[in-house]
Order: C-alpha cells, then structure tokens, then sequence
C-alpha cells in the first residue's frame, strides 16, 4: 500500500482534495490511493486499497467517497471503514473526468471526456436514464457541480462556455465569456 505523501512528480499530484466538514479532516488522492488527514496534517488510518484512483468526491454526509479509477471504473468507499462497496459502478465506458455528489447524496454526476455527463444512483450504482449529450462541440467535461437544491447542475470544460442543465438533460443555460476552458 502506498505511503500517504503527496509527492509532487506523482502523476495524480494534486488531481483531488476534500474536506470532510463534521471533523475538519482532508482527503487526497496520493500515488492512486485515497489518503485521510487530519487539519494538522496527521495520518488517519491507512490508504484506501489501492486502485489507483484519479479522481474521487465526498458524499454530502462525510460517509462516502466515491472514485474514479485508473482503469476507467468508478467505484465507492465507506470512510470510516477505508474499504470498496459492492461493485464497480456500470456504463462508464468512456474516461470520467469530474464527479460530484448530489446534496441529498441519493446521485453522483460525472463529466465525460466525449463531452457528456452521466449520472448513478450511490445506492445500486446503476446508471440514471441516459447520458446526457451535448449536440455540439466535442469538448470534455472538466468540471460539474449540483445546485443546492440538486435539481440541476452546471458543467464546464475545454470550451470557453459553462452550462446548466436540468436532471432531464434540458440546457437551461449557456454562459459565454471566459478565455479560456472552465
């Protein structure tokens, strides 16, 4: 199991960070394992098995964290146990490049390097309707975000645009005006 140090030629350096809000603790990815800290910087327990994890977000209640691996699957971690639930999560066949986890915790939304995004129930890890697909452009989704509400979300990307969608898959909105991708 890897040592839980971020080294900064490590290919997932500084790929994710998560503060769990009830103890203050951050998570990181490190060398492909997710690693726990406290705010001063001690270890909690050890690395997550390691299944060389890219990408990862922590569910709203500090329970879970749900990531992103390596060989394309996105899997789920209870926290407090440092261990995988159930199985790889279906129908992620194409590189994930964000995840976030709806406020209720019930859906994560992961951005698509093909310019989608897909949703899961955290509870089956089913797949929730079909992908969403936008009908231009061929830029990934580097970064998506449920309202407060969690009945839409934004994304953004390789594009100088970000959008909000409906859970339906509707744009609701198309905001231009960055320089560069968001």
């Amino acid at each position: 199991m890897p040592e839980c140090i971020i080294k900064r030629d490590s290919p997932w350096y500084n790929r994710n960070l998560a503060c769990l809000d009830a103890s203050g603790d951050i998570m990181s990815i490190s060398d492909g394992a997710i690693c726990q800290r406290t705010r001063d910087g001690k270890p909690v327990g050890k690395p997550f098995n390691s299944e060389a994890v890219i990408r990862m977000a922590v569910s709203p209640d500090g329970l879970m964290v749900v990531g992103k691996c390596r060989d394309g699957r996105v899997r789920l971690w209870n926290i407090k146990e440092g261990r995988l639930i159930g199985q790889p999560w279906e129908g992620n066949d194409v590189q994930v490049m964000c995840l976030d986890w709806s406020p209720n915790g019930a859906e994560v939304a992961g951005g698509l390097e093909d310019g989608t995004i897909q949703r899961w129930n955290t509870t089956t890890g089913r797949q929730i309707g079909s992908p969403i697909k936008k009908s231009y452009g061929l830029g990934w989704i580097w970064s998506i975000k449920y309202s407060p509400q969690g009945d839409k979300f934004a994304s953004g990307g390789d594009e100088d645009i970000f959008r909000v969608w409906s859970k339906d898959g509707e744009l609701l909105v198309e905001i231009n005006g960055h320089d560069n991708g968001v």
